[in-house]
């Protein structure tokens, strides 16, 4: 069979995920190519990068979606559809609303697809292509076969920074935020890959760039100790995630240093300790977040800061307070968000039960990133929006990038770390100031509960 593997990507210029700032390379599709049986040839498109080519014959198709693309993803199902191809979707948001999904693909994969993949390929060429698949467990990381990333489509254009490679040394997160799904298809059990499977993959690439794509990197200190052991004679850059706990411990910051480590997008969700404390997050913390940006810089580490904002703690005052410490503690860049009820989360969840979403399939409806689709609890919607817009002008300015650049000592930063402050904050500039123009279709309308007790009272 010929088989095409699919990423999508909204090109309508109101995804403020641009891939313009930071192109990465999916993990999961040149895995699954890997795990394709003999006899097969497997393509690899990711639409962030280069276009499809939708008049290709193909037999299989195999499409991952997020519930922010889930609209671009059922346009592609519905085009091979018609065209004869059989198609197949996977990732967070199938698990999550299989039904849906299976309204636009002949197969839907829950869950992790190592263990399935293989078994739907064999099905779709024999022709008893099954409606539903899901794995038996979660996968094994200790025996996967090294990803086909020689597959993957090169870049239609230039991004800001050199493009790296995605690597995955864990999966699983322990944390169970209120406002996440990756728990749901995931898992909450902390997986760690075999360090020598790592570091063979990494030997593997011609790339010197590389992703860490860990939802928590570096939980099991022990593992990471030794995995970043045994990366500092390979002279390779990268850069991953986690949280602030990452500083509190010196020694693996320096050993993270000294395997090539150059930065680090840091999950701080909220300045506010209430919030922590409600959705369950970095439990126990034993430094504040001052000083672990202290740490973080003192090791020559760049920090991409994520904040979130709607929770129901949030006032007026969250965004001063969020510029404040942005400022103080000279965040390399911020990364800033309105909180999304995702189905599968346990914020949709309770959002819907206490009547507080504007729209209950909100991804059906092509909602640009950042739509405020619920009733905020601590302030009024407008507040809410107009505080945001606020905070991503003051925190994007132009002084105020330049003020931020000194956070770090400058003779810490490399060539690359400055390239790479000068590109991803000039990118990230231009996507919020153009974002925070779009429509927000829910503000100045009656609060949910308003507007069902109008109608009632219309139907009366």
């Amino acid at each position: 069979m010929k088989i095409k593997l699919i990423a999508p990507y909204e090109t309508n210029g109101t995804n403020i995920s641009s891939a313009e700032t930071f192109k990465i390379q999916r993990v999961n599709l040149p895995l699954l190519a890997a795990l394709t049986p003999p006899g097969h040839a497997v393509k690899i498109v990711d639409e962030a990068f280069a276009p499809d080519e939708l008049e290709e014959d193909v037999d299989l198709v195999g499409i991952t979606v997020m519930t922010d693309l889930v609209l671009r993803a059922y346009q592609i199902a519905d085009h091979y559809r018609q065209r004869g191809a059989k198609v197949v979707m996977g990732g967070i948001h199938p698990t999550v609303l299989p039904y849906e999904a299976k309204k636009h693909a002949d197969g839907v994969v829950l869950g992790e697809a190592e263990e399935a993949w293989p078994r739907l390929v064999s099905d779709a060429a024999s022709g008893k292509l099954q409606p539903f698949y899901r794995s038996e467990g979660l996968a094994d990381l200790k025996n996967l076969p090294r990803p086909r990333q020689d597959l993957y489509p090169k870049p239609r254009e230039r991004g800001y920074v050199p493009l790296p490679i995605n690597i995955e040394s864990s999966r699983g997160c322990p944390y169970d935020c209120e406002f996440c799904s990756i728990g749901y298809v995931m898992g909450h059990r902390y997986r760690i890959k075999p360090v020598e499977d790592v570091i063979g993959e990494v030997e593997s690439l011609e790339s010197r760039y590389l992703f860490f794509v860990d939802d928590a990197l570096a939980l099991n200190r022990v593992h990471a100790k030794k995995l970043f052991t045994d990366m500092a004679p390979l002279r390779r850059y990268w850069v991953g995630q986690g949280t602030a706990s990452l500083a509190e411990d010196l020694e693996l910051l320096r050993l993270m240093k000294r395997s090539g480590c150059v930065g680090l997008l840091i999950g701080f969700e909220s300045v506010q300790e209430a919030i922590r404390g409600e959705m369950k997050k970095i439990r126990n913390l034993r430094i504040d977040f001052c000083e672990a940006m202290r740490r973080f810089h003192g090791e020559g580490l760049a920090v991409l800061g994520a904040f979130i904002f709607g929770f129901d703690h949030d006032t007026r005052d969250v965004f001063d307070r969020t510029l404040e410490f942005v400022m103080k503690s000279r965040m390399d860049c911020v990364e800033l968000r309105i909180l999304t009820p995702y189905p599968g989360t346990r914020l949709y969840r309770r959002l819907l039960a206490e009547g507080r979403l504007f729209s209950q399939d909100w991804w059906l409806h092509g909602y640009p990133p950042d739509t405020l689709l619920f009733q905020p609890k601590g302030m009024s919607p407008e507040a809410l929006i107009d505080g945001f817009a606020r905070l991503n002008k003051q925190a994007y300015s132009y002084g105020a990038i330049f003020r931020r650049f000194f956070g770090m000592t400058p003779s810490k930063r490399t060539a690359l770390g400055c390239q790479t402050y000068v590109g991803f904050n000039w990118a990230t500039r231009k996507r919020y100031f153009k974002s925070i123009s779009n429509p927000q279709p829910f503000v100045g309308k009656p609060a949910p509960m308003e507007a069902e007790q109008k109608r009632e009272v219309c139907h009366g």
